[in-house]
C-alpha cells in the first residue's frame, strides 16, 4: 500500500494551516473571487518514484454546471505548493481554457484522440519546490501514474466565491 492522498491536513498539520492563511496567497484569492470568499479542500498529493498512481483526466465541481449564472469561475480553484519538483513525468497536466467550455464529455475527447489519454492540447505543469500553481477547478486536467525517479508531494487548497456555496 502507497500514500496517495491525505485529506484534512489543516486539522493536524499548524503548517498547513498556516500555508494555507499566507496573506499573499489570500490576497490572490481575494483578486480572483472578490473579498467575499470562502476555503474549502484541503489535501496532500503524494507521487512516489515509479508508485505515485494517475488521476484520470476529470474537472472539479460537481453542484453548478446547470446553474444559470454559470460562468468560468463558479466552482472556484485550486493552489498546489509544490514541495519538490514537478515535472511532466511526475506532475498536473492541464488542458488549457477548458474552464469556459462548461461540462465537457472526457469520455469523448479521449475516444476522438484515438483512444489515447495523452490529449494533444494537454501541458504539464513544471515546477520547482517551493513553486505554487493555480489552476481553475474546471479546467480539465489530471495526471499520469509517477514513473520518474523524482518524489512529487503537492499541497493542495482551494477557494470558493461565498456567493458559490450560499443556499
Amino acid at each position: 500500500q502507497v500514500p496517495f492522498l491525505l485529506s484534512g491536513v489543516m486539522q493536524g498539520m499548524p503548517s498547513a494551516l498556516r500555508l494555507y492563511g499566507h496573506p499573499a496567497l489570500l490576497s490572490v484569492a481575494a483578486a480572483i473571487n472578490g473579498d467575499d470568499f470562502v476555503p474549502f479542500n484541503d489535501a496532500i498529493f503524494v507521487k512516489q518514484p515509479g508508485l505515485g498512481g494517475s488521476v484520470s483526466w476529470h474537472q472539479d465541481g460537481v453542484t453548478h454546471w446547470d446553474n444559470p449564472d454559470w460562468d468560468s469561475g463558479i466552482h472556484g480553484f485550486n493552489f498546489q505548493v509544490q514541495l519538490y519538483r514537478s515535472t511532466p513525468a511526475n506532475g498536473l497536466w492541464v488542458v488549457p481554457g477548458t474552464c469556459h467550455d462548461g461540462k465537457i464529455d472526457i469520455r469523448a475527447k479521449v475516444e476522438a484522440n484515438g483512444g489515447s489519454e495523452r490529449l494533444p492540447d494537454a501541458v504539464p505543469l513544471y515546477c520547482e519546490a517551493g513553486d505554487v500553481t493555480i489552476v481553475n477547478r474546471q479546467m480539465l486536467h489530471g495526471s499520469f501514474a509517477n514513473t520518474s525517479a523524482d518524489t512529487r508531494i503537492s499541497v493542495t487548497f482551494g477557494f470558493h466565491r461565498r456567493s458559490s456555496v450560499l443556499g
